[in-house]
């Protein structure tokens, strides 16, 4: 651990620290492997994962913190799910096919997100107040719940493959870059801000792909389907 928090250089009066400079590496390694549609970027993820679970408890971010821990799940799920797409969608790449959500299921997903960002910020407050000898006071508790159920919800539509992860991930990004770029974490807002750009570039590539797919009976079929979920 005392090895991992050591500064591995300075950059602009900036000390990097080793975990950090792992954490951006496979950050942006699976960032970009999602992008191209690489079942590999889950891989990339779980490393990633570990990474900023140990960094963001000494920012005291601690909603992401737990975040990871539900990315390493999902990062196993997803890496799974793409490798087995079934006999009906093997035509493409050998994985699974590209999918979109309806305008309701998307607006039933907004609400999600903010209604159960509020909740996990008040729980993380009220688990703070009560072990306070464990716990410093969270920094920006109710911005940090939100963003963390709004990137559980775009890793868990990335893991199901859907096209509406990436405009999403777009805002959460964003925000994030200007979050820890305030926080004083510069690296890592350098890395959310091209994870930014990186989603911008994926949402048209999986868009062409999306409207390249040879339509027939079955793929119809199993798209539909795929939209309900």
């Amino acid at each position: 651990m005392d090895l991992l928090s050591q500064t591995l250089f300075t950059v602009w009066g900036y000390p990097l620290s080793l975990l950090e400079f792992i954490g951006v590496l496979t950050g942006l390694a699976g960032v970009y492997l999602a992008s191209d549609e690489k079942s590999v970027n889950f891989l990339f993820g779980l490393l990633n994962n570990v990474c900023y679970f140990i960094l963001f408890f000494k920012f005291r971010l601690y909603s992401v913190m737990l975040l990871q821990l539900v990315y390493f799940i999902l990062s196993l799920y997803g890496y799974y799910h793409w490798k087995h797409p079934g006999n009906e969608e093997s035509g493409h790449n050998m994985e699974r096919r590209i999918v979109r959500l309806t305008w309701k299921n998307r607006l039933v997903y907004l609400e999600v997100i903010l209604l159960s960002g509020l909740c996990w910020g008040w729980g993380i407050i009220t688990l703070q107040g009560r072990f306070p000898q464990y716990f410093d006071p969270p920094a920006y508790p109710w911005l940090d719940a939100v963003l963390t159920m709004g990137s559980v919800a775009g890793q868990w539509l990335l893991s199901r493959k859907y096209l509406d992860n990436w405009p999403l991930w777009i805002i959460i990004d964003l925000v994030s870059c200007i979050l820890y770029a305030y926080m004083g974490m510069i690296f890592t807002a350098v890395m959310y801000g091209v994870f930014t750009l990186i989603a911008v570039k994926a949402m048209i590539d999986w868009s062409k792909t999306y409207k390249s797919y040879q339509v027939s009976p079955v793929s119809v079929e199993t798209t539909e389907n795929e939209t309900r979920g």
